[in-house]
């Protein structure tokens, strides 16, 4: 059975510690000093304390002995939402450890803060290149040195992996859990050696057997199986929705600043209109007067004359 699907994906990863540890320590960028070494899960329900927040639910979350938090989501495409999620959930795991009995001492507490890393797979692309690992962090965009320590994220385009293009040697293993889980539901009764004489990875596979499922567990699969083509079927549709939202909103935005130029023209010629008028009542002043004065020669010229 495929472990992509978010309910076998969870009964993997999040119900076997051992199995969990050596997937994050396979696929983040720790050094080997700074590797799990135990965990101990959360309820993967993240509530925020602002009475104004939503609960979002992440596939696995756990903390380890280091008091560093972890998130591990599994998604079948990559969205916009998806996108959103993967920003709100990081974000929430650092608050949460904002202890309101420390905020007496802002110092101690703001100093206490342990490090978040959300991995993320994605059974997609989203990137125009041909890489497939991506770390992202909180860094100055031209010096890379400057650096806010505290979040990570992690996100794998599942797709594109090859074994070939795994640049870490010294993790192997992640080779084999991603290969693991990019190829494993294509394969029955024989499946690659690698894959049997590694301890872990067998383990895994075992959960991946329906045989070794409960039938709620079976139907939950194969109500996930049945969303998850259901999703991939629309997946996209949101980020129309807000690339037509923008449309319209620059249309708007267009039309309002045509109506805007619209009326400055016609202010404009109302203005011009009105000196013109100015103008012609002036000349037309200085018409009467003209023939005022013509008439005072001609008056002149008549007293003249008779003299």
């Amino acid at each position: 059975m495929d472990p992509k699907i978010d309910v076998l994906f969870k009964k993997i990863f999040g119900e076997n510690k051992e199995l969990l540890i050596s997937f994050l320590n396979s696929l983040l960028p720790l050094r080997e000093e700074q590797e799990v070494v135990s965990i101990e899960y959360l309820s993967p329900e993240q509530v925020p304390d602002t009475m104004l927040g939503k609960n979002s639910v992440v596939d696995v979350k756990c903390t380890d002995n280091a008091g560093r938090a972890f998130i591990v989501e599994m998604q079948s495409e990559w969205s916009n939402v998806f996108r959103k999620r993967l920003l709100i959930n990081g974000s929430k795991a650092v608050i949460r450890q904002l202890d309101k009995e420390k905020q007496a001492d802002r110092a101690k507490m703001f100093q206490e803060l342990n490090p978040v890393y959300v991995l993320a797979v994605v059974n997609g692309t989203f990137s125009k290149g041909r890489e497939w690992y991506h770390h992202l962090r909180i860094m100055d965009a031209k010096n890379h040195d400057v650096v806010i320590d505290g979040l990570d994220y992690v996100l794998l385009e599942l797709p594109n992996f090859t074994p070939d293009r795994w640049s870490d040697a010294h993790k192997k293993l992640a080779i084999l859990w991603l290969r693991f889980l990019k190829e494993i539901d294509g394969y029955y009764d024989t499946l690659p050696e690698e894959f049997v004489s590694n301890e872990l990875i067998h383990s895994a596979i075992k959960i991946c057997e329906a045989s070794g499922m409960s039938r709620k567990e079976r139907d939950a699969y194969d109500s996930a199986e049945d969303y998850a083509r259901w999703h991939n079927s629309i997946v996209g549709l949101e980020d129309e929705v807000v690339d037509i939202r923008k449309s319209l909103a620059k249309n708007k935005k267009t039309i309002e600043e045509k109506d805007k130029t619209i009326e400055e023209k016609d202010k404009t010629i109302e203005e011009k209109d009105k000196t013109i008028e100015e103008k012609d009542k002036t000349i037309e002043e200085k018409d009467k007067s003209l023939a005022e004065k013509d008439r005072e020669i001609e008056a002149l010229k008549r007293i003249l004359g008779r003299s």
